[in-house]
């Protein structure tokens, strides 16, 4: 197998689909707990970020499930070791969005939007369930920027001494 293998095609615009989720609802979500902002541009925010999220489950469960039932493009460039870690590494991510996706809808107390299109209706009344999840979410939150800025920083190191590991996933 060549050391640059791709992955399929499929697994590669899910992985930059769920980039692009989790970049802006990790901003923003950030941006508005760290960030006042007038009440309207909050909520549009906020009301977005539900819509955009949960939309995105489908499709992460169908990258969930592609990881799992799809062998990984083998790398000659990386050591045994290194791609354990990064094995490791993807399943702590997996598993983070997992926790974050679930936790986030969990934790709503309010119907939720879909792009003006339709509400659905809460899993859960407000009570000390919701806030359980509220607060797993917001701690799924902070540890999943923390694995996603790992996951940026391991790739710019690989690339930098001359593995091409982007290459891969573009």
């Amino acid at each position: 197998m060549p050391a640059t293998e791709r992955y399929p095609f499929a697994r590669r615009v899910l992985h930059w689909l769920s980039a692009a989720v989790i970049l802006w609802a990790t901003l923003s979500g950030f941006t508005l707990v760290l960030v006042e902002l007038p009440p309207a541009l909050e909520d549009g925010i906020g009301a977005f970020n539900v819509a955009a999220t949960l939309l995105f489950i489908p499709f992460f469960l169908l990258r969930l499930g592609l990881a799992v039932s799809q062998k990984k493009p083998a790398s000659a460039e990386l050591t045994v070791r290194q791609q354990r870690l990064a094995a490791a590494g993807h399943q702590a991510l997996y598993i983070t969005v997992l926790l974050v996706l679930l936790s986030g809808v969990c934790m709503m107390e309010r119907p939720l939007p879909l792009f003006g299109l339709m509400q659905l209706p809460p899993l859960l009344t407000p009570s000390p369930v919701t806030h359980f999840f509220s607060l797993l979410h917001h701690y799924a939150c902070a540890l999943l920027a923390l694995l996603v800025a790992g996951h940026v920083a391991a790739v710019v190191m690989h690339q930098r001494r001359g593995v091409r590991v982007m290459h891969r996933m573009l």
